[in-house]
């Protein structure tokens, strides 16, 4: 506990320990380490762990067992499998890289190492050591390694020929793209991606997990991907391109709308991952390499250096036309004066309130499509869980960020079903004296799935509202100053003021549940290939189209 180099958070559910872990390695791109007790412990502790499987963020989680002499014995809280006992070991198995189970004291040291090198290697992930309670009485010999002695601390895997091969197929293209996605930031790639962006004119999108990979304030970023993505983005992917170059790109679902097949259809798809099993798993490649991606975008920015670039200052006039026609975070509605707020309205006061080096967590809610198309972000400032989004990640995730950066506001964005998940977080934030800032969107209902329920089922709602607490007592109780929000100009106000007088805030932000968003026009065929039933006509389905044709 008193460990000079190592802070020991008690949180309040093991579950949000993972997440802390999580939000901590994937700010910092360092180890993140989490810890529960055997059992009842473990298993919840192992609930928040998929996200950084999903993520390839490395997290080592450490949990106890019963001593090795009660093994099989039916001992308090046993978890090793036998007799009717749950399988610890197994249960990890199906989340992590990799588990084990020391069960001799002067390995330790060697266990902790591999587990260590394991999450941090190749493709990051969780990895989970179980420590059974009779080796933590005893005392061993042990010498300390630095950790250049005991896994490799740089592998920076980079095909020349390759990088040559590409840069000649990109320098050739008229109305090339990168395509970002989530394993572009770890290893951090964003600076060598703005690198090649900006100095050979090629525009940027990015998939919402990946959201700030790039300053969006560039000229040369187009927007993101998916259910609200950008119009800019979209126009130039699907009528200009003739190359895509594609880096740490995961395809996954709702970003590709179910798979779109205009992204692999007329142009060339030229795929850059850490994960040589990932290349071409969803769309067929023309060209790929895999490897320590900042070194490869580093060597294929050298390559193109040497090269004749083909039509830079047309693609510039180009780029610049599809971002004033369809302007990437405007809209007449972030200005509107209405009671209940807008949503549009909420984001744009969000972005004027904060300032630009704040560290923003979104939680799993129809809030991240909200930021991901009207919150400008600066390089690495923006953090969601997207490609598994889990609900209620990120007001515990926030402990993490904030012990990460405690010179920068750390901003957890929920919607309040999410928050009520992870709630009793707020008290480890007063324990410890973080400022963080939660800001609670509230109405009453899981956003996403009532929206469902009413466009897709004929207004047939079931478990999705709920009655909420008195967030600002609630808050309150713990010390925690908070605040309603429900007038035009409260929220900026109020997110400066908070920034400026420091300790925690809780923001309970209503807002008008029933705005619909301008979505994708291909959308609709995600909740199709789901298996769910076609739209019902209905207010919200009218609703929804009137805001599509109002973006067209």
């Amino acid at each position: 506990a008193n460990h000079r180099k190592i802070r020991l958070i008690l949180v309040k559910h093991e579950q949000a320990a993972a997440y802390a872990a999580f939000a901590y390695a994937r700010v910092t791109g360092k180890l993140g380490v989490c810890v529960a007790t055997l059992g009842p412990g473990a298993t919840n502790l192992l609930a928040g762990l998929p996200v950084a499987l999903i993520a390839s963020v490395p997290v080592l989680a450490l949990t106890g067992q019963v001593q090795t002499t009660a093994y099989a014995k039916s001992a308090h809280q046993e978890s090793t499998g036998w007799f009717r006992t749950p399988n610890q070991e197994a249960m990890y198995a199906a989340t992590c890289k990799h588990t084990a189970t020391c069960i001799e004291a002067s390995r330790f040291p060697d266990f902790v190492r591999h587990s260590i090198r394991i999450a941090t290697s190749g493709r990051p992930g969780p990895a989970h050591l179980i420590i059974p309670a009779n080796l933590l009485h005893q005392t061993i010999d042990y010498t300390a390694l630095n950790p250049g002695e005991y896994r490799l601390l740089e592998h920076k895997v980079c095909d020349n020929s390759a990088m040559a091969a590409i840069a000649s197929q990109i320098a050739e293209a008229r109305y090339p793209l990168i395509m970002v996605g989530e394993r572009a930031l770890l290893p951090d790639a964003s600076l060598e991606i703005s690198q090649l962006s900006e100095r050979f004119s090629i525009p940027v999108i990015t998939d919402m997990a990946c959201k700030s990979a790039v300053d969006e304030w560039s000229p040369m970023f187009m927007g993101c991907m998916g259910v609200m993505g950008h119009r800019a983005g979209e126009r130039y992917l699907k009528e200009k391109s003739d190359l895509v170059l594609a880096v740490g790109q995961t395809f996954n679902e709702i970003s590709t709308l179910s798979w779109d097949p205009a992204l692999s259809s007329d142009h060339k798809l030229i795929q850059l991952d850490t994960d040589p099993e990932e290349i071409g798993k969803v769309y067929p490649v023309a060209a790929a390499s895999a490897g320590h991606l900042p070194t490869m975008l580093a060597c294929l920015s050298e390559k193109l250096d040497t090269l004749r670039i083909t039509k830079q200052s047309e693609r510039e006039a180009t780029v610049a036309a599809l971002r004033k026609q369809f302007p990437l975070f405007a809209s007449n509605e972030m200005n509107s004066e209405k009671v209940p707020l807008l949503p549009q309205r909420v984001v744009n006061e969000m972005r004027q309130g904060l300032p630009e080096d704040a560290i923003i967590l979104s939680d799993s809610s129809k809030w991240t499509r909200w930021l991901g198309r009207y919150f400008p972000a600066r390089r690495r400032t923006f953090v969601t869980a997207h490609d598994y989004e889990p609900m209620g990640w990120a007001v515990a995730g926030v402990i993490g960020a904030k012990l990460a950066n405690p010179d920068r506001p750390v901003v957890c964005v929920s919607g309040d079903g999410a928050f009520l998940m992870s709630a009793m977080e707020l008290s480890t934030a007063a324990n410890y004296k973080l400022d963080i800032i939660w800001l609670i969107m509230n109405d009453s209902r899981l956003g996403i799935i009532y929206d469902l329920q009413k466009m897709l089922y004929s207004g047939r709602i079931a478990a999705t509202t709920f009655e909420n607490p008195d967030f600002r007592k609630f808050a309150a109780s713990f010390g925690i100053a908070a605040q309603v929000i429900e007038k035009p100009g409260e929220l900026a106000d109020a997110l400066r003021m908070a920034v400026q007088r420091g300790g925690a805030a809780v923001f309970d932000v209503r807002f008008d549940p029933d705005a619909i968003p301008a979505v994708r026009p291909r959308s609709v065929l995600i909740t199709k290939e789901m298996g769910l039933p076609n739209p019902k006509p209905g207010p919200e389905v009218t609703r929804a189209f009137i805001s599509l044709l109002k973006e067209k």
